[in-house]
């Protein structure tokens, strides 16, 4: 591609960001990146609450396959990817989200850009947004969730192919509910800052402050099991927080308090883009698409992708 070209990236979590990072490294300097929210990092995520800390999202990565990639090394060395006192298991030093807000510090970002739909014009694509405005770009990616970046498409009027469509739109998500909980005492996770869980209403629990994310102690997030989050989803928060009262009075002895909740539609993959990492959707402008539902489901695998969908736009 001409590296004066404009790049336009939808979606701050990590895959947009390594997109983006992959790009500026290969000479593109006109690269911006829009995000519906008011934070970035997707899924590292990280919120406070009566003094204290919660990871919300992603709770710790392993660095399979990326421990060699410069931009994981200056986290390490940086000290903001922290390994745990689990092997092989890092966190984000002052929470996840300081993992993307520390790679994403010298990119262009636009918070608050909801995309709603792409039209093709005579030298370049017009991105229009929820908020009005109307940004014109050369080459297009869409790094939010699939499902997301599918109702775009099907608002827009650009040329895509609609077989490639039509594969991605079989894929789908588990959604996830998470339960933020300060309770009276600690809980015992075994000296560990986390533990999974077999059976019940919750697939993990985490200690926030064992973590090192809080200074404040005996702050816990608890992730929601996939049954009990598919079921439940569409529920208010109140409802939901009563069907957990029970199991939550037997783990925290009926000391607790649930300071926040969260919905994650777009969780965790149910099945996997399987021929390649990433899309070239487009049969015009380049418009890619990148993200874990293309690799594995994972930090790692998110990582991969964007790497990969920045590599197909610098040999168009």
């Amino acid at each position: 591609m001409n590296i004066d070209n404009s790049v336009s990236i939808v979606g701050c979590g990590i895959s947009g960001i390594f997109a983006a990072l992959e790009l500026k490294k290969s000479g593109i300097e006109n690269i911006k990146l829009f995000d519906k929210s008011r934070g970035l990092g997707g899924r590292l995520a990280t919120r406070r609450a009566n003094e204290g800390k919660f990871d919300h999202g992603i709770q710790y990565i392993r660095l399979d396959g990326i421990s060699h990639l410069p931009e994981i090394e200056d986290l390490i060395k940086n000290n903001i990817l922290i390994e745990t006192k689990v092997p092989d298991l890092f966190v984000g030093y002052d929470g996840m989200t300081s993992i993307a807000k520390f790679l994403a510090k010298d990119l262009d970002i636009y918070k608050e850009f909801k995309l709603l739909s792409i039209s093709d014009g005579p030298d370049s694509m017009e991105m229009s947004f929820e908020n009005g405005e109307k940004i014109n770009t050369d080459s297009l990616i869409l790094s939010s969730p699939i499902k997301q970046s599918i109702e775009i498409l099907e608002r827009s009027s650009v040329k895509i192919s609609q077989p490639k469509l039509e594969s991605i739109k079989k894929l789908e998500y588990y959604p996830t509910i998470i339960v933020m909980v300060e309770s009276e005492s600690p809980i015992n996770l075994n000296n560990e800052f986390f533990t999974e869980c077999s059976e019940g209403f919750f697939s993990s629990i985490t200690d926030n402050f064992i973590k090192g994310i809080s200074k404040k102690e005996n702050f816990y997030t608890l992730v929601c099991s996939h049954d009990f989050s598919s079921k439940n989803f569409e529920k208010d928060y109140d409802y939901i927080n009563s069907h957990l009262q029970a199991e939550l009075n037997i783990m925290f002895k009926g000391e607790y308090n649930i300071l926040s909740n969260h919905k994650w539609r777009y969780s965790t993959p149910k099945d996997f883009y399987l021929p390649d990492d990433s899309l070239q959707i487009s049969s015009n402008s380049f418009i890619g698409m990148c993200g874990d539902i293309f690799t594995n489901g994972k930090f790692d695998g998110a990582i991969k992708s964007g790497i990969s969908v920045a590599k197909k736009l610098l040999i168009e």
